[in-house]
């Protein structure tokens, strides 16, 4: 009888361990889980807020541009060079001698009257004769222009909205890591 109630007492005791090794295993991976879903939900949390943030900037810096299109000029920043500068990038892609420029209403008018010293920069910089005109037809954008050859076979958008669209991972990337 002692002998049967030592092995009973040490079935009951080995399964008892058992019980204990697997009870503690379960708590070990629950915790590890609780962790790994705790972390993800952190990292989830500062991507919201990194991307809540990277949106506020670029939001101000259209505030930002609306005001610059508007007022000519802010900071040092003078729009008719920057426009100049749109147009010069573009001749250069295009490559044709004679350019249609695409406005909106507003740029349309501020830029008729420069047309001339514009096509003059442009054609010294890239040493070679650029004709520019103005097309009859204005564009929705907040600013910028949009450039054609004569024939309307090539042509580059650069347009606020379209720069900023091209520079767009460039610029979440330079923001990433001038905020974080």
């Amino acid at each position: 009888a002692e002998e049967i109630r030592k092995e009973i007492e040490l079935k009951a005791n080995s399964e008892a361990e058992d019980i204990i090794n697997y009870g503690t295993q379960e708590a070990k991976r629950e915790k590890q889980r609780i962790i790994a879903d705790a972390r993800l939900k952190a990292k989830r949390k500062k991507m919201s807020i990194q991307e809540q943030l990277m949106q506020e900037s670029f939001e101000h810096a259209t505030k930002y541009l609306r005001e610059l299109v508007s007022k000519g000029e802010d900071a040092g920043y003078k729009y008719d060079i920057i426009i100049t500068n749109f147009i010069r990038e573009a001749a250069e892609i295009i490559g044709h001698h004679c350019l249609q420029l695409s406005f909106n209403q507003r740029d349309k008018n501020r830029f008729q009257p420069l047309l001339s010293q514009i096509s003059q920069n442009v054609s010294q910089a890239l040493g070679k004769k650029i004709t520019l005109s103005i097309s009859d037809k204005t564009i929705p954008t907040l600013g910028g222009v949009s450039i054609k050859s004569e024939d309307g076979t090539v042509g580059v958008d650069n347009t606020i909205e379209a720069r900023v669209s091209r520079f767009n991972e460039g610029l979440k990337s330079a923001v990433n890591k001038i905020l974080f």
